[in-house]
C-alpha cells in the first residue's frame, strides 16, 4: 500500500455538529419569517427586505454548511483557502435570492416551483462542494458517485421542501407559532441531512504532495466559536427587525382600523341625531297636532253633550270626557317630553349653554335631585357637531348620576379655561373606583369617551369611593377664536 492509498482517519465534534444544526434551524426560521415580510412589503420595503433576507439567508446557509466542515477533524493539519471560501458565498447568495424571489410571486404554478427546487438544489450543492474545494492538507478527497448523487436529491427535496414552506407561511394566516417553529426543525434537519450526506460522501486520503498554503488560513476552535456567533448575530438581527417590522404593521393596522371604527361611529352617531330630529318632528308635528286636536274635538263633544242632554247621566258622561282629556293631556306631555330628549329644541334656538341649563332644570324637576348649573353668558364657539356631542355627553352623566351616584347633589360648569371650552359635571354620590373607570362594560364612561374623540375633545373622570365623581370634558376651540377672546 502506498502513501497515496492510506485512508485519514477523521471524527467529529459534536459540540461543532450542535451548533452547525442551531445555525440551520434558526437559519429556517428566518427563511420563513422573510417570506412572509417579503410578500407583505411594498415598493422600497420590498426590494430593501429581499436584499436584506437575501443576505441574511445565505449568510445561514454558508456558516451552516463552513460549520459543519470544520465540525470534522483529520488526524493531519487543515487550512481552509479563503478564496474558496468566498468563491462558495455566491451559490448560497443566487440561491437565497432565486428562492425569495420566488416566493414573493403571487402566482405560483408546480413547473415553477420544480424549477425554483432545482435552481436552489444546485446552489446549495456547489455552495458545499466549492467549499470542500477550499480546505488544504497533505492528502486528496476522493468522492463516491453515488453518495454524491444522494447529496444532490437530498439538497433538491430540501429547496422543494423550502419553497413549498415558504410558500405556505407567506400568507401569515396560518403562521402561528408552533407551525413556524416545527417546520424551521424540519427545514434545519434538511439542510443538516444533506450537507452530512455530502461529507459522507468524500474520502480523504494521504498524499506525499505538499498541500498549496498560498491563501491558506488555520481555523482554531475559537475561530469556529466566531464563526457562528456572526451567522447566528446575522440571523438573529434578522428575525428581531422581523419582529419589529411585524409589530409596527400591527400597530398600523390597528391604528387605521381605529379610524376606521371613529369614522363609522361618527357616522353612526349623525345619523342617529338626523333620525332623531326626524323622530322628533314627527312626533310633534304629527302626533302631538292629532293629540290637541283630538282634545279639542272632546271639549266640543262635551259643550254639546252639556247643553243637549240634562239628568244623572249628563254628569258620568262629563266625568268620563275630563278623564279621557286628562289622558291626552299626559300623553300630550310625554310626546313632548320624548320629542325633546330625542333632539331639543333649546339646542338649535338658543345654543348650547342655554341647552345645558334647561337640562339641568329638567333633569332636577324630574328626579328631585339638587342641582346647580354655572354656564358661560356668551355664545360658545362650537362647531354643531361638538355641541351635540358634549350635550350629549351631559345626559349620559347625568343619567349614570341618577342610577348608579346616589347623589343628593351635582353641580355642573360650563365655560372656557385658557382657549378650551371645559364641562365639568361633579355629584357628591358615593364615587366611582379605578376597577370602575377602566371596566369593559362600563358603557355608559365608553359610550361617553366614544363621543369625545369623536369631536377631537379630551374625558376624564375622577373620584374616591364615598368622595364623590366628576367628569371633565375638553374641546379645545380654534385659534382664532382663541385669540379673539379678551
Amino acid at each position: 500500500m502506498t502513501v497515496s492509498d492510506t485512508a485519514l482517519v477523521g471524527y467529529y465534534d459534536y459540540r461543532v455538529v450542535a451548533l452547525s444544526v442551531v445555525i440551520g434551524v434558526l437559519g429556517s426560521y428566518a427563511a420563513l419569517d422573510l417570506a412572509e415580510r417579503l410578500t407583505a412589503a411594498r415598493g422600497r420595503a420590498r426590494f430593501a427586505w429581499l436584499a436584506g433576507g437575501a443576505t441574511a439567508q445565505s449568510i445561514g446557509i454558508w456558516s451552516m454548511h463552513y460549520t459543519g466542515m470544520l465540525a470534522f477533524r483529520l488526524s493531519v493539519p487543515t487550512w481552509y483557502d479563503w478564496p474558496a471560501a468566498l468563491l462558495s458565498f455566491l451559490p448560497a447568495m443566487l440561491g437565497a435570492v432565486a428562492e425569495l424571489v420566488i416566493v414573493s410571486q403571487s402566482q405560483m404554478g408546480v413547473r415553477r416551483l420544480l424549477g425554483g427546487s432545482v435552481f436552489k438544489g444546485s446552489a446549495i450543492v456547489g455552495l458545499h462542494y466549492t467549499a470542500m474545494t477550499s480546505m488544504r492538507f497533505q492528502g486528496m478527497c476522493r468522492y463516491s458517485p453515488a453518495i454524491v448523487t444522494l447529496s444532490v436529491v437530498f439538497a433538491i427535496g430540501f429547496a422543494l421542501l423550502s419553497l413549498w414552506l415558504m410558500l405556505f407561511f407567506r400568507g401569515g394566516s396560518v403562521g402561528r407559532q408552533p407551525r413556524r417553529i416545527g417546520s424551521a426543525l424540519l427545514m434545519g434537519a434538511a439542510i443538516c441531512l444533506m450537507h452530512y450526506t455530502g461529507m459522507a460522501a468524500v474520502t480523504f486520503t494521504r498524499s506525499s504532495a505538499p498541500p498549496e498554503l498560498s491563501h491558506a488560513l488555520p481555523v482554531s476552535f475559537i475561530g469556529i466559536i466566531a464563526i457562528g456567533s456572526i451567522a447566528l448575530t446575522v440571523i438573529g438581527v434578522v428575525v428581531v427587525t422581523s419582529m419589529f417590522d411585524r409589530l409596527h404593521q400591527h400597530r398600523e393596522l390597528l391604528r387605521v382600523t381605529s379610524q376606521q371604527l371613529r369614522a363609522l361611529s361618527a357616522s353612526v352617531s349623525s345619523a342617529r341625531e338626523d333620525e332623531g330630529i326626524r323622530i322628533a318632528r314627527e312626533l310633534h308635528d304629527e302626533l302631538g297636532s292629532a293629540l290637541t286636536s283630538l282634545k279639542w274635538d272632546l271639549e266640543t263633544v262635551s259643550n254639546a253633550v252639556s247643553d243637549s242632554l240634562e239628568g244623572a247621566r249628563v254628569e258620568e258622561i262629563r266625568r268620563r270626557m275630563a278623564a279621557t282629556t286628562a289622558i291626552i293631556d299626559a300623553m300630550i306631555g310625554r310626546v313632548r317630553r320624548i320629542a325633546a330628549d330625542l333632539r331639543p329644541s333649546v339646542l338649535d334656538d338658543l345654543g348650547l349653554p342655554d341647552a345645558i341649563e334647561w337640562q339641568v332644570q329638567q333633569f332636577q324637576a324630574r328626579t328631585g335631585i339638587a342641582s346647580r348649573c354655572e354656564c358661560t353668558p356668551e355664545p360658545v364657539p362650537l362647531t354643531k357637531e361638538q355641541s351635540i356631542q358634549v350635550f350629549r355627553i351631559l345626559q349620559e352623566a347625568l343619567t349614570n348620576i341618577l342610577r348608579h351616584a346616589s347623589a343628593s347633589r351635582v353641580d355642573v360648569w360650563a365655560g372656557v379655561e385658557a382657549g378650551v371650552f371645559t364641562l365639568r359635571v361633579r355629584d357628591n354620590g358615593r364615587g366611582i373606583s379605578d376597577e370602575e373607570r377602566s371596566a369593559v362594560r362600563s358603557l355608559g364612561i365608553l359610550g361617553m369617551r366614544e363621543r369625545a374623540a369623536l369631536v377631537g375633545a379630551t374625558f376624564d373622570i375622577a373620584g374616591l369611593p364615598g368622595q364623590g365623581t366628576t367628569i371633565t370634558v375638553r374641546v379645545p376651540l380654534r385659534p382664532a377664536v382663541v385669540e379673539a377672546r379678551p
